[in-house]
């Protein structure tokens, strides 16, 4: 077991220090077999249960009132939601992996979390999702896949991630600009924004991360059927549909779609610039809804999936609805049966219809295809992303493109689509800089 979770657990001498003190003081509260209670002897049942912010009654109010729910209706399994803020909360994961010691379920990242299913420290779901056939044909099709390695279920998404642009419709109303479908509608509605001095597409580029939108523009020039190419070198990145996707942004950027001071802008700034009615779009997510819903312009905000391109490549009806990070389960459960039923029953609540209502009561999108009740008037906002997401005939990239390649290619892709913004890049050095970087991998 040490040789497998050498990789994984590459921690410094001063940290396996700190896990040692932190365990001595916890295990003073704890039974000495690790997190859980009874080895199934008993009629009450407790779930350890890790997440990735400090306060998840506030922070995470969709998934601590589902819990909440849950043990409402199982009096007799006790969830023991621990709360850390994320870094704090991967550190600590870490140091429990080294001692054996991991929660029975916990959210973790994508890459820590595969290399924890590396090292044979969690539970194949695979069972889980057989037996409740139901659920997964729910599933937006791609919240699976992700978390398979070698045919085994190792994780099931905690939420997913819905990107996209955000409109103002009042200023489309205002300038007669009909939202668009296509690049060509993009560019007439850019053209009509600039002759009257309202920027078209909101953006920060201090923020690099920041490009949302875009990197689902880039899956409607085949980025999905290369990248495995390109990864492996049997394929560049410097590719003529990847460059024609460069030369978009370039046009953008010419016609004045993009603030004067992109540059010099964040994120937070670009937001503020889409709520105060200067900017038309806003290159942004789902995390954005609860600001807008309380704000005045909460009757006037779309959500669309961005322009097909009549020279891009495979379907152009793509979305952007994929999974963030996931939920595993510690694979110590399976060996304590009253334990290993309560999971496999929260986890059964957690993506079921009630759960997912839970959910879109506190404006978060589900994972699985559902028609619940929103109250449109008090939530209308939310209610017209829920529309897009359920709108016929598209289908979702299978996974958002940075989160596919290492850190580095991720950093050099906003670096080349931000760099095409501000000017500093043409679309074919823009495109040179990731298949440099992936060159070093």
């Amino acid at each position: 077991m040490r040789k497998k979770l050498k990789k994984f657990l590459s921690l410094s001498i001063v940290l396996v220090m700190m896990a040692v003190s932190v365990l001595g003081c916890s295990q003073k509260n704890e039974s000495s077999e690790g997190p859980s209670d009874s080895q199934g002897g008993g009629s009450e049942v407790t779930i350890d249960f890790a997440i990735h912010v400090a306060n998840p009654k506030d922070q995470e109010p969709a998934f601590y009132q589902t819990v909440q729910k849950f043990m409402e209706e199982n009096p007799d399994i006790t969830i023991n939601l621990q709360g850390t803020d994320q870094k704090e909360h991967i550190k600590k994961i870490k140091m429990m992996a080294q001692s054996d010691t991991l929660p029975d379920i916990f959210w973790m990242l994508p890459a820590s979390a595969k290399e924890l299913e590396e090292a044979g420290m969690l539970l194949d779901l695979t069972d889980f999702l057989n037996n409740n056939s139901e659920i997964v044909e729910k599933f937006h099709t791609n919240m699976l896949d992700t978390y398979k390695l070698d045919g085994s279920q190792f994780g099931l998404p905690y939420q997913p991630l819905v990107t996209g642009l955000w409109y103002n419709k009042a200023l489309f109303e205002k300038y007669k600009v009909e939202l668009p479908e296509t690049y060509a509608d993009l560019i007439e509605a850019v053209k009509t924004f600039e002759e009257n001095d309202v920027v078209s597409i909101a953006k920060g580029s201090k923020d690099p991360y920041s490009v949302w939108a875009f990197l689902t523009m880039l899956s409607r020039y085949g980025y999905f059927d290369k990248i495995d190419q390109v990864l492996a070198g049997e394929e560049s990145y410097n590719n003529e549909d990847f460059v024609k996707f460069y030369e978009k942004i370039a046009e953008l950027r010419d016609l004045g779609a993009f603030p004067d001071n992109v540059s010099t802008l964040n994120y937070f700034q670009a937001v503020e610039m889409f709520s105060s009615g200067q900017a038309a779009m806003l290159d942004a997510g789902v995390w954005e809804t609860k600001r807008f819903e309380e704000s005045a312009m909460a009757n006037d905000v779309g959500f669309w999936w961005g322009p097909t391109f009549s020279d891009g490549v495979g379907n152009q009806q793509i979305t952007s609805i994929v999974p963030a990070a996931p939920l595993v389960v510690n694979k110590k459960v399976e060996d304590n049966d009253a334990k290993y039923e309560a999971v496999m029953k929260f986890l059964n609540f957690y993506y079921s219809e009630d759960g997912a209502q839970i959910m879109l009561d506190n404006q978060v999108p589900p994972m699985i295809k559902f028609e619940g009740e929103i109250d449109e008037e008090k939530h209308p906002v939310f209610a017209k992303v829920v529309e897009q997401m359920n709108k016929p005939d598209w289908e979702s990239q299978p996974n958002q493109p940075d989160l596919i390649v290492s850190e580095p290619v991720a950093n050099a892709m906003y670096d080349s689509i931000y760099g095409v913004i501000n000017g500093i890049y043409t679309p074919e050095q823009a495109v040179d800089v990731v298949a440099k970087k992936i060159s070093e991998q």
